[in-house]
């Protein structure tokens, strides 16, 4: 593992030669969401609060007790349930649409262009459509129950928790946290097949996606894995070698390693800048557009 921390980290060969053979994916946390002004969960949950006290639904010290708490799907959980016993349910989803909303000051308008650019099979545990316009309307899967491991596409794009499109299907409580990863066998063994037969990039990820990298580790922890074939962009500070050491070594457990980005200048915007990096190189070593022109006039050639 390399314990560099640069504004561009060398591009792995082993993504290149997945991206080759079609069993690149690419998983779309939190951060690349925050990258074009939504807010985090975190941010969300004190919206909420707030909303619940300037409501009349708790009062001041309770508000402040909910802001005070470190886990947010805790207080995502509560602000939904004492809404809902109001009759005002839809109050939680209204903040939570205008949490989704990209800000134009703080947008990184080509983050999804770049992302696309990877050529992978893409999910994500986010929840809004900033990454819809890449994709056909049909191709946008957020149904637990279209999530089939017979049928994976690297033309779809799976939301993993959901879609705002559709309230329902957001996984947010606990106990929707629960029924999706330990309820829900056909989920699992979705997830499943992508971890087994996928290398896979983790862009925005962190501890807070705490579900979707536990159950790498159960997955993982069965069988002694000798070879690191999972990555994670997360950006870093000069001088912090210590602290990607540590998270190398956290992460290291799970199957997955870490890639360091230098963020002195952009912050977490610099990943935009890698991704952008790593685009162009792809084009230049990866023999994926002229698999896909073979694939076209191969097509062309079958006839309808």
């Amino acid at each position: 593992m390399s314990g560099k921390i640069e504004h561009i980290p060398n591009l792995p060969n082993e993504i290149v030669e997945a991206i080759n053979r079609g069993k690149l994916a690419v998983f779309i946390g939190a951060g690349v969401s925050r990258l074009v002004g939504c807010l985090g969960w975190d941010e969300l949950g004190t919206k909420l609060a707030e909303r619940c006290f300037s409501d009349g639904v708790i009062n001041y010290r309770e508000k402040e007790t909910l802001v005070g708490m470190k886990d947010t799907r805790k207080v995502l959980t509560i602000c939904h349930s004492l809404l809902e016993k109001k009759g005002q349910q839809g109050v939680f989803f209204e903040e939570m649409e205008k949490s989704l909303k990209n800000n134009a000051e703080v947008l990184a308008p080509n983050i999804y262009d770049d992302i696309y650019r990877l050529h992978g099979l893409f999910v994500t545990t986010n929840i809004d459509r900033h990454f819809h316009r890449m994709f056909n309307e049909p191709n946008i899967i957020y149904k637990v129950e279209n999530l089939n491991k017979e049928n994976i596409d690297r033309t779809n794009l799976y939301h993993l928790h959901g879609c705002i499109s559709e309230h329902t299907t957001v996984v947010f409580t606990l106990r929707s946290y629960f029924q999706r990863y330990r309820g829900e066998q056909s989920f699992r063994e979705f997830l499943q097949k992508i971890i087994q037969n996928y290398t896979i990039l983790f862009l925005g990820y962190g501890l807070a996606e705490f579900e979707l990298l536990e159950y790498l580790f159960h997955q993982f922890g069965k069988s002694d894995m000798k070879v690191l074939s999972h990555f994670m962009l997360m950006g870093f500070n000069s001088g912090e070698e210590r602290i990607l050491e540590f998270e190398q070594t956290y992460y290291g457990q799970m199957g997955i390693r870490v890639l360091a980005y230098r963020k002195d200048e952009r912050g977490y915007n610099q990943l935009e800048e890698v991704l952008k990096e790593w685009g162009k190189k792809i084009g230049q070593v990866s023999n994926y557009l002229s698999t896909t022109f073979d694939d076209i006039d191969r097509l062309i050639e079958d006839g309808p």
